[in-house]
């Protein structure tokens, strides 16, 4: 089965991000907040520089105390508001971890978490497609056509628990 994102997971340049379908560096993160009537800040480029660098999981607390670590002075509301605001402009993604805390994920690709109900670990998992669309979309659509309605593509994760003796190996960010 073909997966949304395995060109993707094949190799990115350092500070390059999908972002609707196509990719966005720190620097077109300008655009991508004016198109949503919000500008570009210090703060927001400190976040998205450091999310960007890798695939990450983090909560507002985690990344507050990471770029803490890193010299970077920025309160913890300045980091809530600002996940919010990227959030709100698809440059990052929000999801709820295994006791529905609000993590906030680098990758926006089309593809689904699966969340350890025991350790809180975080999985993605690549979008399957149907008939060459990511699944969300394709519930979208299907949606529409079915009641008119207007709806926005779903989003969920999946808990579980990994299979027995193998190590989980996902991101401890």
């Amino acid at each position: 089965m073909r997966h949304e994102g395995d060109e993707r997971r094949a190799g990115r340049p350092a500070g390059h991000h999908e972002h609707a379908d196509h990719k966005v560096t720190v620097d077109g993160a300008r655009d991508v907040l004016k198109d949503h009537g919000m500008r570009y800040s210090r703060p927001r480029e400190i976040i998205l520089t450091y999310l960007l660098e890798k695939d990450r999981h983090v909560s507002a607390e985690s990344l507050y105390l990471d770029l803490k670590g890193r010299g970077e002075e920025l309160s913890l509301s300045t980091v809530y508001l600002n996940l919010s605001a990227l959030a709100g402009a698809g440059l990052v993604r929000e999801f709820r971890g295994a006791t529905g805390q609000a993590l906030y994920d680098s990758n926006v690709t089309p593809h689904y978490h699966v969340v350890c109900a025991d350790t809180g670990e975080v999985r993605d998992v690549p979008a399957p497609l149907v008939n060459g669309v990511p699944l969300g979309r394709f519930l979208k659509e299907y949606v529409e056509r079915e009641t008119g309605w207007t709806v926005d593509e779903p989003r969920f994760s999946l808990t579980g628990k990994p299979p027995v003796g193998r190590a989980g190996g996902a991101s401890e960010d």
